[in-house]
C-alpha cells in the first residue's frame, strides 16, 4: 500500500498516519511546497522519522498555487507510475487548494483510493473511498429496492417479490447499483448505498 500524505507547516498528522498504516506499509510519497521555512522544518522532521522507521519514502514538490501544472504532475509523478498500487490519501495536512488537486488528478484518472482525513483534535478519523464521491443516477426502481435490501431482503427472489418487480428486472437493477458502488456482491449495502438510503429516507 503506497500512503499519499499531503504536508503543510505541521508534521503531526503525517506522523500518525504512518504509525496508523506501518503494518501494511510500501512506501509514502509526501506532496507539498517546501519553500517556506516553515514547510522545510516541518518535511525535515517528518523525513528523520521515516528515515528511523526504515520506510521507503518519495517527495513531490509542486506549486499549489499553479492549479493545473499541480494535478498534472501528481498524474505523471505518482499516479502513471503506480499503477495497479493500493492509495491511501491522507489530506489531514497541507494547503486546502493542494487537497482539492489531488483528489481532483485520482477523480480524473478513474483510479480507486482510501481517503482519510483526521479532524484538528485529534478525536476523529473520517475514511471513505474516492468511488463514494461518484454521483448515484437513482431512479424510483433503484430506491425501492435498496429499502427493501435495508429492511433485510438480500436474496433476488426476496427483493423482487417485496418490491413487486419482475425477476429479470430486479436483477438488472441490482446489477446497476452494484456497479454504482451501493451494495455489494452479497446484495448489502456499502457505505455509499447507507448514505444514499438516509438521504432519501423521509
Amino acid at each position: 500500500m503506497i500512503l499519499v500524505v499531503t504536508l503543510g507547516f505541521d508534521e503531526k498528522f503525517q506522523i500518525r498516519a504512518l504509525m496508523r498504516r506501518f503494518n501494511d506499509l510500501e512506501k509514502v510519497i509526501v506532496v507539498g511546497s517546501f519553500n517556506d521555512e516553515r514547510a522545510k522544518k516541518a518535511l525535515e522532521s517528518f523525513e528523520n522519522v521515516m528515515k528511523s522507521a526504515q520506510v521507503n519514502y518519495e517527495l513531490v514538490e509542486v506549486d499549489p498555487h499553479n492549479f493545473y501544472d499541480t494535478i498534472i504532475t501528481i498524474t505523471k509523478r505518482i499516479i502513471n507510475k503506480n499503477k495497479g498500487r493500493m492509495f491511501v490519501l491522507n489530506v489531514s495536512g497541507g494547503m486546502r487548494i493542494l487537497i482539492i488537486e489531488l483528489l481532483f488528478a485520482f477523480i480524473f484518472s478513474g483510479l480507486e483510493a482510501e481517503v482519510e482525513i483526521e479532524s484538528e483534535d485529534f478525536n476523529t478519523i473520517v475514511s471513505f473511498r474516492l468511488s463514494d464521491m461518484y454521483p448515484a443516477h437513482l431512479t424510483q426502481d433503484h430506491i425501492r429496492i435498496l429499502m427493501s435490501i435495508k429492511q433485510g431482503y438480500t436474496s433476488i427472489n426476496s427483493i423482487h417479490k417485496r418490491v413487486e418487480m419482475s425477476l429479470s428486472t430486479t436483477w438488472r437493477r441490482l446489477k446497476e447499483l452494484r456497479e454504482m458502488g451501493l451494495i455489494d456482491e452479497e446484495n448489502r449495502l456499502t457505505v455509499k448505498g447507507e448514505l444514499v438510503i438516509k438521504m432519501f429516507s423521509p
